[in-house]
């Protein structure tokens, strides 16, 4: 009986010193455990600086294109009588391509206006508009006398001065006021004489035109009256009967035959095959990428491992809607001395290129801290990782890295940020 209590007491016993020494365990490592902050301490990243390069792109779709392109199409009706050249054929500035049945008249009409018989028919209009502005003349001078007459002319001279002009004008008011006549009648003959003028001009004009020969009447002219009016109507007689090309080109489409009645829709296309542009598209996050003279790198579906470069020559100044998506629209200048065969209507990737640093110093861009718009600092590390502020200068700038133009140099570390710990 006495043993059986002797055993009881000595389990309690041990028990109670297990407690006892787990109790202890625990405020011993409570107390010597690091301070929570010091165990959670963020880790500093860091980076070198080092040399590389650096280029900022932006990407695009585009297609071939020529330079020009013009659709051809007579200005009347009629029948097709003449046909010079056929698709893929190569032509040149005012190369007549195509004449109507009516050309031929036109053309008679328009070559008779610089022979002898057309010069002299000239030059007898020209003398009677000089007989006009005589009869013309003559009657202002009837109606404000000789006096007057010829105070209007002082009034009239280019190279009186303001001073003389109004002493002209003071004198000729004068004299005709001295001979009580209607001012309508004076009106009327004053607009005689201009209209004698004008007509003298013209005649004179429409003469110059024709003796300096056919050549001087490829170009619309002014119809200052009936005679320059009369070449002009020969003129577009005969244009309006034949097809001719406005530049060097190629012909890439002929929609019409011999005999066949044309109205005024298109019947010929030329375009420029030597001189061919690309007109790409870039989203409108990319507008500050895109400017007049950045090159451009083109690879194009038939040619996938030959790129081309070229150079932006025109960006539109307004954005273009492609597929229900706001997009820059740009043009770009192709080289003439590539080897491969390009085509108008190829398809092609592009790549602006809107910056390049080649061997420039560069850091990350979380190395950057901006100080103000444009201003920025990196943290240079020391020993024992001490971090001083330097103020750098930035060049061009990715979504990685930046050029760094002064403030540090080659092998410089900087602090690019610090990572928590757990």
């Amino acid at each position: 009986m006495q043993k059986t209590v002797s055993k009881k007491f000595s389990g309690r016993t041990i028990a109670a010193a297990l407690v006892t020494l787990a109790v202890v365990a625990a405020a011993v490592a409570f107390f010597t455990q690091p301070a929570a902050s010091e165990a959670t301490a963020p880790a500093l990243q860091t980076a070198k600086v080092r040399t590389g390069d650096l280029v900022v792109t932006a990407s695009g779709a585009g297609t071939v294109l020529p330079a020009a392109q013009v659709d051809l199409a007579f200005r009347s009706s009629g029948v097709v009588a003449e046909l010079n050249a056929a698709v893929g054929d190569s032509v040149q500035n005012q190369q007549v391509l195509a004449r109507l049945e009516e050309n031929i008249q036109a053309e008679a009409d328009f070559q008779a206006l610089f022979t002898a018989e057309g010069v002299a028919q000239a030059e007898l209009a020209l003398i009677a508009a000089k007989d006009a502005l005589v009869e013309a003349e003559g009657g202002v001078i009837f109606l404000i006398g000789s006096d007057a007459w010829y105070w209007q002319k002082q009034l009239e001279n280019p190279e009186a001065t303001q001073a003389d002009k109004d002493l002209a004008k003071t004198k000729m008011d004068y004299f005709i006021g001295l001979r009580y006549i209607d001012e309508s009648d004076i009106a009327l003959a004053r607009a005689n004489l201009e209209s004698a003028r004008v007509a003298l001009q013209d005649a004179q004009a429409a003469l110059d035109i024709v003796q300096a020969g056919a050549e001087s009447l490829t170009q619309p002219i002014a119809a200052l009256g009936t005679e320059m009016a009369k070449l002009e109507a020969t003129r577009l007689a005969l244009e309006n009967t034949r097809l001719v090309a406005p530049f060097d080109g190629k012909l890439t489409a002929v929609n019409t035959v011999l005999g066949q009645t044309v109205g005024t829709s298109s019947v010929m296309t030329i375009a420029t095959t030597d001189n061919l542009l690309v007109r790409f598209y870039l989203d409108e996050t990319d507008l500050d990428k895109v400017a007049v003279g950045n090159r451009v790198s083109f690879t194009f579906d038939a040619y996938p491992n030959q790129p081309v470069d070229g150079e932006v020559v025109i960006v539109e100044p307004a954005l273009q809607t492609i597929d229900g998506t706001p997009v820059v629209v740009g043009w770009a200048s192709l080289p003439k001395d590539t080897e491969l065969s390009l085509m108008s209507g190829m398809t092609v990737e592009a790549e602006v290129i809107a910056g390049e640093a080649l061997g420039a110093l560069i850091v990350p861009v979380q190395a950057l801290r901006e100080l103000a718009p444009g201003s920025y600092a990196v943290f240079l590390v020391g020993e024992n990782e001490q971090l001083t502020m330097t103020p750098v200068t930035v060049g061009l700038r990715d979504f990685a890295n930046a050029e760094i133009l002064s403030g540090v140099k080659v092998g410089d570390v900087v602090s690019t940020g610090t990572v928590e710990t757990k």
